[in-house]
């Protein structure tokens, strides 16, 4: 009699370590990915403008239309030898205008304006020929027929910031000068006057400004130029506006929170006022976060959970949570938008039916499983609390080990008074995918949480967001959400430096990573560029009075202090951190015998542009993070 034999289980796949699973989203799929959006305007007879950041081009970015009388078309109008892109303050923003007939913008190559006919594929004529001027927020003046831009004037003595009026021949004639700044030249709808936000050293646009009105004679030569608020307190003013009736309308912190105002009897009295800021910190200028329609105010909110496109206060059914970079016509808006699970695009709101229409982007490239979605989170308490957005691993391949804990990885953004916001970032879903969490920190003085919450950094920088860290990793340990022995820190520009400073003050990383970080922030003040060449003033202290706190706060004099291995990133182009600062540090390091890896990239300045650089930085940082939580590897605890 033969028995019938047994037949062997399935053998389980072995786990797989978290940091090393497999993902089909590759470095070249994140940067594919990495399009962006910004300066949306809408002309007057309805066609909508913006500008597009093409990393696959070299970083190039090229301005695009769809008409309103072709909607889904879309026109990419800048010539492939051109690039939209203005430089003042280093960090640009606005850089072109529509003057009815035509375009004109600022060419990244030479920061001169050139003026373009309206037709796709026409070629660009060269306005300005001023070698030593770059030029911003251009604004087409129709009753004078003329220009209005901000100039950013470099010479041997220095560096002057003026507003200015340029002819259709290019002739430059000066309308304000004198203040250290000026930014958001906005025309009132019978063009007498113009409104606009300057302000002086040491201050910085989200800290103190002036609202300033100049007005134009019948003959359009300057009759006077007043402050109208702003020159008795610390309160910061930005993005000026006139409704269609002529009324002046601009954002204030002056009770907290940066809400709207308008400009009555001689005062400013509140419109639309929230325990929740209204616009961001305007690192870049010619940000655009409120407009008037026909069906009332339309503004931007933003909240920790989520952000909101509001019409008169009142939220909008919206499926994103981030928007920025509005415009509004009659009864539409365009803006900017974003979404955890979404990529930004460009949408069409419909101011009086509802519903929001993509014009362009907002792919889901991610599958439900693979998209790890932001959980809000606040540690701390009182004047100590900060926040923060955790990623959890997700990947649909890949089953969790029960009670497995993941490596963690912080990111930081720069700034440092910039934020992070609840929306789909493919460089974050990078590690996600591969079992990292990740632990997007808005730190204590960052945007979107008010005045207060902004101006503790006050002379505090290098030390707060240390602290931050730390608290938000106590609580994640005690959690049981990550692994203590495989926590890595990174951080850009100067959250490349709250790393640095991280990695020497708690002994609990595993490694970290500088793409373009300050390390000797003496030197940063020495050698940075005009719009923050008195910031450190403000974060640290006075350079010759308060040396003693630069030199504590200084990672290049506290490399004794750093055990775990630092990888770096650098663009020899940059202006704001020079490639010097980083090399010190290296060579610092080396001499302590800590593991350190440098790159330089010989075509990046501050902010890395080009796709094939960005993904040689994912799969550097990737490799390195891996070596150290290998299962041989000796991990570190806090």
């Amino acid at each position: 009699m033969s028995e019938t034999p047994v037949s062997s289980p399935k053998a389980e796949p072995a786990p797989v370590q978290p940091g090393f699973w497999p993902s089909d989203l590759s470095e070249a799929a994140v940067m594919s990915a990495s399009r962006d959006y910004a300066q949306v305007q809408i002309a007057a007879n309805g066609d909508i403008y913006w500008v597009e950041f093409r990393p696959e081009e070299g970083g190039r970015c090229c301005l695009c239309r769809t008409k309103a009388s072709a909607q889904g078309v879309i026109e990419s109008l800048t010539p492939d030898n051109f690039s939209v892109q203005s430089r003042v303050h280093e960090y640009g923003g606005l850089s072109w205008g529509h003057l009815g007939d035509a375009l004109v913008f600022v060419n990244a190559a030479d920061q001169q304006l050139y003026l373009q006919d309206l037709q796709a594929g026409s070629q660009p004529r060269q306005l300005t020929h001023q070698s030593q001027s770059r030029f911003i927020e251009p604004l087409w003046d129709n009753y004078r027929q003329q220009i209005i831009a901000v100039e950013e004037r470099h010479c041997e003595s220095g560096v002057l910031n003026r507003l200015v009026a340029i002819s259709r021949c290019g002739e430059i004639e000066v309308l304000a000068e004198g203040a250290d700044f000026y930014a958001s030249p906005a025309l009132s709808p019978d063009g007498r006057s113009l409104a606009y936000i300057s302000w002086y050293h040491p201050h910085q646009p989200w800290n103190a400004t002036h609202l300033n009105l100049l007005r134009f004679e019948d003959c359009g030569r300057v009759l006077c130029d007043i402050v109208l608020a702003g020159d008795d307190r610390e309160e910061a003013l930005s993005q000026p506006r006139f409704d269609t009736n002529g009324l002046l309308h601009v954002m204030t912190d002056r009770e907290g929170w940066w809400n709207l105002y308008r400009w009555q009897s001689g005062t400013l009295v509140p419109v639309l006022t929230d325990c929740a800021d209204m616009i961001s910190a305007p690192w870049q200028s010619g940000l655009s976060h409120y407009g008037f329609s026909d069906a009332g105010v339309v503004s931007i909110t933003h909240q920790h959970e989520t952000g909101l496109l509001c019409l008169d206060g009142r939220p909008l059914d919206a499926e994103y949570t981030c928007f920025r970079s509005l415009a509004v016509h009659d009864d539409f808006a365009v803006a900017v938008v974003a979404a955890p699970d979404r990529l930004p695009g460009i949408a069409r709101i419909d101011l009086m039916q509802g519903g929001f229409q993509l014009i362009c982007g907002g792919e889901q490239p991610l599958a439900n499983q693979d998209c790890s979605k932001p959980q809000a989170l606040s540690f701390g308490a009182g004047d100590q609390r900060c926040y923060g957005y955790l990623y959890a691993p997700a990947n649909k391949v890949i089953q969790p080990q029960p009670h497995e804990l993941f490596p963690l990885v912080i990111f930081l953004h720069g700034g440092p008074t910039a934020a992070s916001y609840p929306i789909l970032n493919m460089k974050l879903q990078y590690w996600t995918q591969r079992g990292f969490a990740v632990l997007d920190l808005n730190y204590r003085g960052s945007s979107n949480y008010g005045r207060a919450y902004r101006q503790q950094l006050h002379q505090r920088w290098g030390q707060l967001e240390t602290e931050d860290i730390s608290q938000a990793l106590s609580v994640l340990i005690a959690d049981h959400r990550i692994d203590p022995k495989a926590v890595f820190i990174r951080g850009n520009s100067s959250g490349g430096y709250t790393a640095l400073n991280a990695l020497c003050a708690l002994d609990c990383f595993a490694a970290g990573a500088s793409l373009y970080g300050v390390t000797d922030p003496l030197l940063l003040n020495q050698g940075t560029h005009k719009f923050e060449s008195r910031y450190l003033h403000w974060l640290i202290g006075h350079p010759e009075q308060d040396a003693a706190r630069y030199e504590r706060f200084a990672p290049l004099n506290k490399v004794a202090q750093i055990s775990a291995p630092v990888i770096f990133f650098q663009g020899e182009q940059d202006r704001v951190v020079l490639a010097d600062q980083t090399r010190a540090m290296v060579s610092a390091l080396q001499q302590r015998g800590v593991p350190v890896e440098a790159h330089y990239f010989a075509d990046e300045a501050h902010g890395f542009r080009r796709a094939e650089n960005m993904i040689e930085v994912l799969q550097k940082e990737l490799a390195f993070y891996q070596c150290q939580i290998r299962p041989s590897a000796v991990g570190r605890r806090c």
